[in-house]
C-alpha cells in the first residue's frame, strides 16, 4: 500500500507536470519569508522541487542549489527552465525515482521541504527521509518545511463540500483539475498536526525551533493554509 501510494504520487505529477508548472511560475508570498534563512555560499537542498520555482527566491543569493523530485517530467521542465544556471554550475536537478542521489555527510547548509513531505504515506517513509536529510546537513544547518494545513477553515470547507475524499482519519485524496475543469487525478495528502511533526522530527534528530500556521496573504479564519516548521541540527 505504501509503495503504491508513492508510485501513484509520482505518476500523478508526471501526468499533470505541465499544468502544475504553468500554475507555479512566480514567487508566492509565503515563499518570500524564507529568504532570511539563505546566506551566500550555502549549499541548499530543495526536496520535492517540482519545476524549481524556489529558485526565483534564491537566484540572487550566490548559493549552490540542488533540486530533487520524484517526477521526471517536472525535472525535465526544471532543467529546461534553468538551463543557463545549470551551465553556470551552481544549479543541479535530479529525479530521485530514476537516479541514485548520495551526498556526503554534513554537505548541505539549508534544506527545504516545500509542500512535499505531506505526500509521504507512513511514519517509516517520513522518518527515513528526515534521517537521511539530517545526516546530509551540517551542524547548525536548518530544515524549512511547509505542509498543507488541512485543519484550516479553508480545508474544512473542502471536506464538508466533499471536494476531497477522506481515506482515513488524517489521509485525503485531493483532485487536480485542468483549466477546463476536468479531473486528471487525485493526489494523496496526509494532514499533519504540529505535535505529529514535532515527534517525527525529534525521532530523526532534529530540534524544532518553531511551528505555526500563519502565512502572508494566505490567512483564513482558522490559521493559514500551510503549517510552517523550522528545525535545526544541533551539535551532539
Amino acid at each position: 500500500m505504501v509503495h503504491a501510494i508513492i508510485s501513484k504520487t509520482r505518476e500523478d505529477y508526471n501526468l499533470i507536470a505541465q499544468y502544475f508548472s504553468d500554475s507555479r511560475y512566480d514567487v508566492w508570498p509565503e515563499l518570500k519569508q524564507f529568504e532570511k534563512y539563505v546566506k551566500p555560499g550555502q549549499k541548499v537542498l530543495d526536496w520535492g522541487c517540482g519545476n524549481g520555482r524556489l529558485l526565483l527566491v534564491l537566484k540572487d543569493k550566490a548559493i549552490n542549489y540542488t533540486g530533487l523530485d520524484q517526477s521526471d517530467e517536472l525535472i525535465k521542465i526544471a532543467k529546461e527552465k534553468y538551463k543557463k544556471e545549470i551551465q553556470e554550475g551552481w544549479v543541479n536537478f535530479y529525479c530521485i525515482a530514476t537516479e541514485e542521489t548520495k551526498f556526503a555527510d554534513e554537505y548541505f547548509d539549508l534544506v527545504f521541504l516545500i509542500a512535499s513531505f505531506h505526500h509521504l504515506p507512513d511514519e517509516e517513509s517520513r522518518v527515513e527521509l528526515l534521517k537521511k536529510i539530517y545526516k546530509e546537513t551540517k551542524v547548525g544547518g536548518r530544515l524549512v518545511m511547509t505542509n498543507w494545513n488541512l485543519e484550516s477553515e479553508w480545508a474544512e470547507k473542502k471536506i464538508k463540500n466533499k471536494d476531497w475524499t477522506q481515506m482515513g482519519e488524517r489521509d485525503f485524496l485531493i483532485p487536480w483539475k485542468n483549466p477546463q475543469g476536468e479531473k486528471l487525478c487525485d493526489r494523496y495528502y496526509h494532514s499533519f498536526t504540529t505535535a505529529e511533526l514535532d515527534n517525527l522530527l525529534s525521532k530523526a534528530g532534529w530540534h524544532v525551533e518553531s511551528q505555526n500556521s500563519e502565512t502572508p496573504n494566505w490567512a483564513v479564519d482558522k490559521g493559514g493554509r500551510n503549517l510552517i516548521t523550522i528545525a535545526i541540527k544541533k551539535a551532539p
